[in-house]
């Protein structure tokens, strides 16, 4: 049967080679986007994302699609990031935008419109491996690019409907061949910001679309010693130093962040260090997650993956322990966990033991 793709773009130089690298290998290809909510906008402005995609896929010569999911993405991934920062905790909104946008309804969609797999730029591999009769999901060769921790959601019918042509190659060469393709992006800087923030200030988003406004609250130290006034605990985040407004005797660190008493917790470097976690929102890419899983789990996105043990617990959360303690084990972040650069699955830190 013939390959029909839909390619996820942005107009920048990934989705924009990837669109052309398949036109010239002879897939039939159109363009999909989404528009999505953006802070500091007009609801009905169209954000750049959607008329640079526009412009390339008229460069191109392929039809475009967009798909409205302003209100979804605004339900599923805004509203979630402000609760949980003002609940004192650190989202990684890529991770729930991946699970309820792109991979759900933006894959649906491509599907409604004809396409027999969705194309993005992303760099990770999707490989089937034929005596395990499963699709699997690896990491991008290159190792400053792979974006492989923030798509631990997926399962076998997603993987089957996706493909990553630019996983095996580093950024460098992807910008020389979009010079040789003649794109008119090749030199167009990667975009560092959340997607829906693009003046990056979250402090100023979460105080616009909070339910109350933010409460001010103690800091203190693990003994309960109050050292200082915090002015919303979404204004800290775990291994903090600077900016905390206080003085003492030694270097201190966020350590916690304690929503229920709305106190910032703080102590030395080595009260950062721990090797057991409580997680929830688990997912195996294979399906249901084994009750004991040895692994190396990653616990964000920058961070090297380490040996641990993830065990499904009665109530239905996860119980993680590390061979060694992990710095700065941060709540609301993710666990990824790896067999070698296969991606086996992830969850959400509920909460650091």
């Amino acid at each position: 049967m013939e390959k029909v793709v839909a390619v996820a773009m942005s107009g920048g130089v990934d989705s924009s080679l990837t669109a052309a690298m398949l036109l010239k290998q002879g897939y039939k290809v159109f363009g999909i986007t989404l528009w999505l909510w953006v802070s500091g906008t007009d609801y009905d402005s169209v954000p750049l994302a959607v008329t640079d995609a526009k412009k390339m896929c008229d460069f191109l010569g392929i039809e475009h699609h967009v798909i409205d999911a302003r209100d979804v993405f605004y339900e599923n991934v805004v509203d979630y990031f402000v609760k949980e920062y003002s609940y004192g905790r650190t989202p990684n909104p890529c991770v729930f935008c991946n699970k309820n946008i792109k991979f759900d309804l933006m894959l649906e969609r491509a599907i409604e419109l004809g396409a027999t797999h969705m194309v993005t730029g992303h760099y990770a591999q999707v490989n089937y491996n034929e005596e395990a009769k499963r699709y699997e999901l690896h990491k991008g060769t290159d190792s400053t690019k792979d974006q492989s921790y923030v798509m631990y959601n997926m399962n076998q019918r997603i993987l089957s409907h996706l493909m990553f042509p630019l996983g095996n190659q580093c950024k460098t060469e992807t910008r020389k061949m979009a010079a040789e393709y003649n794109l008119p992006v090749a030199n167009k800087p990667d975009s560092e910001d959340i997607c829906f923030l693009p003046n990056g200030n979250y402090q100023k988003l979460i105080t616009e679309e909070m339910d109350s406004k933010p409460k001010p609250g103690n800091i203190v130290l693990e003994s309960g010693e109050v050292l200082g006034k915090h002015n919303g605990l979404f204004n800290y985040t775990i291994g903090q130093r600077k900016g905390l407004g206080i003085a003492y005797k030694t270097p201190l660190y966020v350590i916690r962040l304690d929503g229920e008493r709305n106190e910032v917790v703080v102590g030395t470097d080595e009260g950062l260090f721990t090797n057991r976690m409580i997680c929830k929102f688990y997912n195996h890419l294979d399906g249901e997650f084994p009750k004991e899983l040895r692994a190396e789990g990653k616990i964000r996105y920058a961070a090297n993956p380490s040996p641990c043990v993830a065990r499904i617990l009665a109530d239905d959360t996860m119980e993680v322990v590390f061979e060694e303690a992990q710095r700065a084990i941060t709540p609301g972040q993710s666990v990824a966990f790896y067999d070698g650069t296969r991606l086996l699955g992830g969850a959400v830190i509920d909460k650091v033991c």
